[in-house]
């Protein structure tokens, strides 16, 4: 997610980057000494994200710094992709093979599921530093990332000390894996980015156009990462988002010998659970926040991307697909990785199952603080929710 006032923090650079197009992508430009952004479609996303910023967010004065220097870290990471591509043209020679891509509505399993998992030594992990910066810094020594590593353990820093809150419900940990979204939001055109502060004319831009650069962005960045390791070497990437869910078909295009994980909870669960989530993180970057209105936003948006995942059901490779429950996966998930290794056709080496139970033991619930939430205080009903999403309970209430 973009980065708010933890972006200045993390990076201990001075504020004043103005938030405008021009002046954002200029910074970028000074910052890394390039100027090749490639193809400038991202701009109208960019363009629609900064008005949204400028007077719809209503952002405090850490907010405003945060958001610019998160929107010159992406341009930035941009700029020294495409620079190493023009070096190195056999990155985009990897291949990505057979990763386990996990899925479903938010608050259902999706990140134990996956950090427990990463905790395989044979697997690829996508840690936080990787999808903040997955661009190495200038000078770095390649298998070294020194700074790339601090400068998230600054951000972790800053969110474990000034927002406990947001980590109770979602820690970020350096060092430890994290979704996707912090790449796809590099296309400018991602709604992650509207997670963060109140951005309802992006949002909806992102709602209403084509995904596939959002995923062509994802899987060439997962093609630098991959190159920068050494290449896969066996390993499968383990990846989360429950943005996936919405554009399964679109996952499929790109990865399409994926295994998806599809993890299920009631939505009268997930709607208030992934409110109070948003809410917290709001506090990052926003003035003032209306619980009502985030609660009947993010319902909205889960519902419509309910809604496209059940029109495109019938078209999916199910054989590539396990479905599996929050509470399995809270209760017992090396049984739940068990299957999904079967469906991938991959060993579950004991080596495998010691990692996956030394990360799960490692982070018991509540690990990083309790939290509570009700749904009445989103402005959300148990029959608002059930009628909203009938057809999906049908499937798997």
């Amino acid at each position: 997610m973009q980065d708010s006032t933890t972006e200045a923090a993390a990076a201990e650079m001075p504020p004043a980057i103005p938030l405008e197009v021009d002046a954002l992508m200029q910074a970028a430009a000074e910052a890394t000494g390039l100027s090749d952004f490639g193809d400038l479609s991202f701009k109208k996303g960019l363009e629609i994200m900064v008005q949204d910023l400028n007077t719809t967010a209503n952002l405090h004065e850490g907010g405003k710094i945060g958001q610019a220097y998160g929107i010159v870290r992406m341009l930035s990471n941009r700029l020294r992709y495409l620079d190493d591509v023009k070096k190195h043209p056999e990155i985009r020679d990897e291949k990505i093979i057979a990763p386990i891509v996990i899925a479903g509505l938010p608050r259902t399993g999706t990140s134990k599921l996956q950090r427990v998992m990463s905790g395989d030594p044979g697997v690829q992990r996508l840690e936080m530093w990787k999808l903040m910066n997955p661009a190495p810094f200038p000078g770095e020594e390649p298998g070294n990332p020194v700074e790339r590593i601090a400068f998230a353990k600054g951000v972790e820093e800053v969110f474990r000390t000034q927002f406990p809150g947001w980590m109770a419900r979602h820690p970020m940990e350096a060092e430890q894996p994290d979704e996707e979204l912090f790449i796809m939001e590099m296309s400018l055109e991602c709604t992650v980015s509207a997670m963060v502060a109140r951005m309802p004319n992006f949002r909806e831009y992102t709602m209403q156009i084509d995904p596939r650069p959002t995923y062509k962005i994802l899987f060439e960045m997962m093609q630098y990462l991959q190159w920068q390791d050494g290449g896969a070497r066996g390993r499968p990437w383990i990846m989360k988002s429950p943005v996936h869910v919405g554009y399964l078909d679109i996952l499929f295009e790109f990865f399409p010998d994926a295994t998806v994980v599809h993890s299920h909870r009631s939505p009268q669960k997930t709607v208030p659970s992934f409110a109070s989530t948003i809410y917290e993180l709001r506090k990052t970057s926003t003035e003032s926040i209306d619980p009502v209105e985030v609660g009947q936003e993010w319902f909205d948006y889960w519902a419509r991307l309910t809604d496209r995942y059940l029109q495109v059901r019938d078209t999916l490779p199910h054989e590539q697909i396990v479905n599996t429950h929050f509470d399995e996966v809270c209760n017992d998930p090396i049984s739940v990785i068990s299957k999904v290794y079967e469906k991938a056709g991959r060993e579950l080496t004991p080596e495998a199952i010691a990692g996956c139970k030394e990360y799960d033991e490692s982070r018991p619930a509540n690990h990083w603080g309790a939290y509570g939430y009700t749904q009445e205080e989103f402005g959300l009903s148990p029959e608002a929710i059930d009628k909203r999403f009938a057809e999906y309970l049908k499937l798997f209430g």
